[in-house]
Order: structure tokens, then sequence, then C-alpha cells
């Protein structure tokens, strides 16, 4: 073997190494938590939904509040999304939870939902739904 293929595989073997090579670990802030917003534009014009007021279930905070359908369908499987906020208005975290019932048009559901964390205060919006439609077939 030549001293060129030698040198040639140093440099090879150099290189891998220092490619393959772990990095040194940063220390970094913690990750800011994950923004969701609602999934459907517009929910505004077809729900309302209530301040939540804050209750305590087994030492965690939970939130109570009603849905209003103010659509012509019914609203199925409907999630809610809730915002723990600080004094500020400052997202510092979030759940989706299920509604647990349809809604149907005009009707006003209850929900009770676990908050994300214990916060100066809470938001909760319509996260997604579907509509049901449903047709009717006259006979002449």
């Amino acid at each position: 073997m030549t001293v060129e293929m030698k040198t040639l595989r140093a440099v090879a073997a150099l290189a891998a190494a220092v490619t393959l090579a772990p990095l040194p670990a940063r220390a970094q802030a913690p990750p800011a938590p994950a923004r969701y917003a609602p999934l459907i534009h517009g929910w505004e014009s077809h729900f309302t939904v209530t301040t939540p007021e804050v209750f305590e279930r087994r030492g965690r905070p939970w939130l109570a509040g009603h849905v209003t359908n103010q659509h012509g369908f019914t609203a199925m499987r409907v999630r809610l999304l809730v915002d723990a906020l600080d004094d500020s208005g400052r997202v510092l975290a979030q759940r989706v939870s299920w509604l647990g019932s349809p809604v149907p048009p005009g009707a006003r559901v209850y929900f009770e939902i676990p908050a994300p964390e214990a916060a100066a205060r809470y938001r909760v919006a319509v996260f997604a739904f579907d509509w049901l439609q449903t047709a009717s077939i006259e006979a002449p």
C-alpha cells in the first residue's frame, strides 16, 4: 500500500470519526408548550361557551360550564380546547377533551373536564366537531 493510500484512509477514518462523534449536550430552556388552535375556523358563529367555573376533584383543577349550539344541525363528536393562562394571558398549557354528548340545534350541554394544570384563569373553545346531517326520503 502506498503512502498516499494510507494517508487517504487515515483522512477518511478521521472524517468518519468526527462526523459520527456525539456532540456535547447544551443547556437549553425547556420547550414552549404546544400551541393548538381550534380546527374549525369561525366556530364562534355556531357555538357559545360559558366562562368555566373552576373546582377541585382529587386534588386537581377541573372546569365546568356549558356549550350552546346556535346552528341548525346537531353537533357530534365535539372536542373542547382548554387553555391554562397566567395573569398576563399567556398560554401555559393546553388540553383537548371530549364533550361527551351530541349538541342538538339550540341546545345547551353541560361539561366537566380536567384542566391541563393549575393556572390563574382558563379559556375554553370548541376545538373540533362534526355536523350530523340526515336526509329523508318520501315515497310518492
